[in-house]
């Protein structure tokens, strides 16, 4: 008689005939190791440099001010709109500048006419004089023939007293002429110094006038406007501020323990925020006075021909020192997760170590290591997001 053979007891030897056979699928095997490449930590001599902080600024800055009373008639510019050599600003009350023109004007023409009529009247006064000394060296010659005839007894004592009136009247009347010639002459220069007065009283005036038209001294942007139609001003008054814009400047400052390393000429890096790569400047001003509340010296750096940035902007300024001995990094071995910065080193059993340093930026590949690793460590060339702490590495050269 045959036994039946429970289903519990079939499926069991089922499984059993499957796992004897290999028919059962293995897990995938873990990775145990990743290859990458390294480098192995070494000081480099490099040029060094102080860094210095500064702001950009038009290398011309004009102030305009109000030479005269009154208001202002018209503005024609605002900040911010460019202007071109010579063009009008400002137009201020021209009215009591025009007055004192005008009665300068008066005062030519009224010396004018009073040089035309001094001209006459010395012109009369020297034929006046002419015709006095003809009739005095007459009237002496007629007394001298008289002379000798009374010297020979062929007139009267009369007759020679006579000429001898006649000569003196003579030389009275030319003293006389004389004298209104000279005067006739004093009065000349009297008028011309008059004249030259008016003229001066009115090119003073044009000048007044010429103050009330304010225009740009040369081509730049409108940096500041300080005035509106009706605004009252005078003499001193700020109007407006023009920066010219074809060539930039740093103002900067730095520890007057460092200024040893400024000189005139000196070519540095300038780096402003959002411009790009630093550009070469050179320093061509050096402040000779330190503040006494900071303890630092100023000096001005020109920026080539068309560096451009917005006036006032901060700006960075690295200038030569002697050369420094540096850790330096790739920055693509740097890992930064939040506020952690890190390497990844390769321990003696070739292990990834994820280590903390602080680094320094120095240029755009590369960052100086300050602390967290040693020279000779080796440290990963390039990290990516599969290398973690732990994990097995192949290290490669």
């Amino acid at each position: 008689m045959r036994k039946l053979i429970s289903a519990p007891v079939l499926i069991v030897a089922a499984a059993l005939a499957l796992a004897a056979c290999g028919e059962n699928p293995k897990p995938a095997p873990a990775r145990h190791s990743m290859a990458v490449q390294v480098i192995t930590l070494q000081y480099r001599s490099v040029p060094g440099f102080v860094e210095a902080p500064g702001s950009v600024q038009a290398r011309n800055r004009i102030a305009l001010a109000a030479q005269v009373n009154g208001f202002v008639r018209s503005v024609t510019v605002k900040a911010g709109d460019p202007v071109s050599a010579g063009q009008t600003l400002v137009t201020l009350d021209a009215r009591d500048a025009q007055s004192q023109k005008d009665l300068a004007q008066a005062s030519v023409e009224e010396a004018k006419a009073a040089m035309e009529e001094a001209r006459k009247g010395a012109r009369v006064a020297a034929d006046m004089r002419g015709a006095a000394n003809a009739n005095a060296d007459l009237a002496n010659a007629t007394f001298q023939r008289f002379q000798k005839l009374f010297d020979s007894k062929s007139i009267s004592p009369q007759e020679l007293d006579e000429a001898k009136a006649r000569r003196d009247s003579a030389d009275a009347d030319l003293s006389a002429k004389e004298t209104m010639a000279s005067a006739a002459q004093d009065r000349l220069k009297q008028v011309q110094a008059k004249i030259e007065q008016a003229t001066a009283q009115s090119q003073r005036a044009d000048v007044l006038v010429g103050y009330t038209v304010i225009k740009a001294p040369a081509a730049g942007r409108i940096a500041e406007r300080q005035v509106d139609p009706g605004t009252a001003i005078f003499p001193g008054s700020p109007l407006m501020v023009v920066e010219t814009v074809a060539n930039l400047q740093v103002l900067a400052e730095m520890p007057t323990a460092q200024t040893a390393i400024l000189r005139i000429g000196l070519e540095v890096d300038v780096r402003m925020p959002d411009s790009g790569p630093a550009v070469k400047g050179r320093i061509t001003e050096i402040v000779p006075m330190s503040n006494p509340v900071t303890h630092t010296t100023q000096f001005k750096v020109d920026l080539p021909p068309g560096a451009t940035a917005p006036t006032g902007s901060y700006a960075r300024v690295r200038i030569p020192a002697a050369t420094r001995n540096l850790l330096l990094v790739p920055l693509k071995s740097v890992r930064e997760t939040g506020q952690l910065t890190g390497v990844f080193t390769v321990d003696s059993d070739s292990k990834a170590r994820f280590r903390l340093v602080k680094i320094a930026p120095f240029d755009a590949d590369n960052a100086e290591l300050l602390s967290g690793v040693e020279p000779g460590e080796k440290v990963v060339s390039q990290v990516s997001d599969e290398l973690a702490d732990g994990i097995t590495l192949e290290a490669r050269s």
